[in-house]
């Protein structure tokens, strides 16, 4: 494991883990150079698929676990209580509104990778493993959250780029190294991502928020 790998691993909770594969492209990350220095905190490094300068191939996320203070300062601001970074811990800046992938522990203490649209959209589990979430990636929308609003839309050219959408290094990395497909599609991988307007959703995560912020409510409406 490299020293970025090191360094965000260091900063999960004990009751957290991170995934081999999650590890394995950090380190990818790191071998390609791409690595960069944090205005926000400085000191600090996040990572990218590919360089900050334009023109961008495929994702645009920054990759960066965030420390135990910024991830209580997360859960405050979803639910009311810094008491659920216990159970979410932010790893990638998705999108440039604010939403975030994160590591979330389940009511059984199972570890799944999900999303948080900054406007209460995309609120899911991002597949059943962390290939998963990999290969969500790996599609190429430039932001995911785009891609999850809208499933079953494969990434548009970009017309004032002469080149590619998906990123080739990153996805030849990650066929040849794990021996999997690119879906065409988001919904391949998360089916029904729900949206901010969602009255009800099977989907575990959406459900755990939704109680989470019907407590907060709760308590806010109940003060004096």
């Amino acid at each position: 494991m490299g020293q970025f790998a090191e360094e965000m691993r260091a900063r999960l909770p004990q009751e957290f883990v991170l995934p081999p594969e999650i590890a394995a492209l950090f380190d990818w990350v790191e071998d390609r150079g791409l690595l960069h220095e944090s205005r926000r905190v400085p000191g600090d490094r996040f990572g990218t698929l590919q360089p900050l300068e334009p023109p961008y191939r495929g994702a645009v996320v920054l990759f960066r676990i965030e420390t135990e203070e910024e991830a209580r300062s997360f859960a405050e601001g979803w639910f009311g209580t810094p008491d659920h970074a216990a159970r979410l811990v932010p790893f990638a800046r998705t999108g440039a509104d604010g939403s975030y992938a994160a590591f979330w522990l389940d009511n059984e203490g199972e570890q799944h990778i999900v999303h948080l649209g900054s406007e209460g959209d995309g609120l899911c589990v991002l597949g059943e493993t962390p290939l998963d979430f990999l290969r969500l990636l790996g599609i190429g929308h430039n932001e995911l959250g785009t891609g999850l609003a809208q499933p079953d839309e494969e990434p548009a050219d970009e017309p004032d780029y002469d080149m590619e959408v998906d990123n080739p290094p990153f996805r030849e990395w990650l066929t040849t190294t794990y021996g999997v497909t690119i879906p065409a599609k988001v919904s391949q991988i998360v089916p029904a991502p729900p949206d901010s307007f969602a009255a009800q959703s099977d989907d575990p995560f959406w459900r755990w928020v939704r109680r989470c912020q019907e407590e907060r409510d709760r308590i806010t409406s109940s003060r004096p």
